[in-house]
């Protein structure tokens, strides 16, 4: 079982499915499968779909070459690019706290949280950033299974969208070689922040418009000057 309950609310938490999906080995192929795209908004998980056409088309061009029939090279085709996406652009750590054996000192989460948010306001293609949870408190990681709750926000423009998937594919890709739990999406507007509980804080790392002050009021708190 997992260290913690893992809700997935597709699944009836008395039946037998949701049994197995509360192992370590249940949640990593849930979390492949659908890698987070349940959770993604339009112009995300437009690039997300995309990228992996694209990575279907090129992989399965490549296996015909070696001569590998044609619905077979398909397959495995996008089995391999499934699976590109799930580890380069996916949460693989902040599916693995889950599980018994993970641990991360909260001091090197604290250090590369200090160092993303320092570098995302000194990005000039992202206008507006916030961090959701324990992290927007200011207090430091409060244990070894915290994760870092981000989103940053599509403005508009194609420009803006694939340099903010872009920027996030990057995030993510550090975040996997660095062992950080990076849960990490872009939201297409300040007005998705409202499907999160009002309890939760909410950290405002850059607003360069001002839209997010305008949103949260008292409920945002400035984390980056």
């Amino acid at each position: 079982m997992l260290h913690k309950i893992k809700p997935f609310p597709l699944l009836d938490p008395s039946g037998r499915l949701f049994a197995l999906s509360q192992t370590c080995h249940g949640i990593l192929l849930i979390n492949w499968v659908m890698q987070g795209m349940r959770g993604m908004e339009r112009k995300e998980l437009t690039f997300r779909l995309l990228l992996e056409v694209a990575l279907t088309l090129f992989f399965g061009l490549c296996l015909e070459t070696l001569g590998a029939g044609g619905a077979l090279a398909f397959f495995l085709a996008l089995l391999l690019a499934h699976s590109l996406n799930f580890f380069f652009n996916g949460q693989l750590w902040v599916c693995l706290r889950y599980c018994h054996f993970y641990r991360q000192d909260p001091e090197v989460i604290d250090a590369w949280r200090d160092r993303c948010f320092e570098r995302l306001v000194d990005i000039p293609i992202v206008d507006e950033a916030v961090c959701i949870g324990s992290q927007a408190c200011g207090r430091g990681t409060p244990g070894e299974r915290s994760d870092i709750d981000l989103r940053l926000f599509f403005v508009a423009g194609m420009e803006d969208w694939l340099a903010i998937n872009l920027l996030m594919l990057r995030l993510r890709t550090s975040a996997l070689f660095d062992g950080i739990p990076l849960d990490l999406y872009a939201c297409d507007s300040p007005s998705s922040l409202d499907r999160f509980d009002r309890r939760k804080p909410v950290g405002i790392i850059k607003d360069r418009g001002g839209r997010l002050v305008r949103k949260l009021g008292k409920r945002g708190r400035w984390l980056v000057r």
